[in-house]
């Protein structure tokens, strides 16, 4: 178990590098410090041994954990919003984040193929993983990442160009 003042030590060297990869994970700066420093606090109340080689990757590990667990109790209204705004919303000049994502579900739903809709309101709406909705559709997991990468690459590439 570490001692408080490798702790500390830890802290001061990994902080900023956590925190820049949890806010690229959450998109929100005050849930990335509240992601990095639950984490902190596990290892300060003992719940979280961190291992004596290469704590630093595995602190790495544990926010990228952490920041997954919060985006999955998220609402899927709210984690649909945050995917599909994330490197769009510098650039679309729309009134409100409601606009902007009603704007990218028309979108997506009059351009997409019927496939490639289906699978990503699946992921999307109902929250389904890879696996489950290759099950429900009879197609592979390949298949699924497919259609959901075209699908987020279609919509990315159209709300870049829209708004040069």
């Amino acid at each position: 178990m570490f001692k408080k003042e490798e702790t500390e030590r830890l802290f001061q060297k990994c902080y900023a590098r956590l925190l820049l990869l949890a806010e690229n994970f959450l998109n929100d700066q005050e849930e990335a410090r509240d992601v990095v420093s639950d984490v902190f606090a596990r290892i300060a109340d003992g719940s979280l041994n961190l291992p004596q080689e290469n704590p630093e990757s595995y602190l790495l590990v544990c926010v990228r954990n952490q920041c997954f667990s919060h985006i999955r109790h998220l609402s899927v209204r709210e984690r649909l919003k945050r995917h599909l705004t994330m490197d769009t919303e510098r650039l679309m000049p729309i009134e409100t984040e409601e606009d902007r994502l009603q704007e990218l579900m028309t979108y997506a739903e009059q351009t997409l193929k019927p496939q490639t809709w289906h699978v990503f309101m699946l992921r999307f709406d109902e929250g389904l993983k890879y696996r489950e909705i290759a099950t429900r559709l009879s197609i592979s997991e390949v298949s699924v990442y497919k259609h959901l990468a075209h699908a987020l690459r279609q919509l990315r590439n159209h709300f870049k160009n829209e708004t040069r």
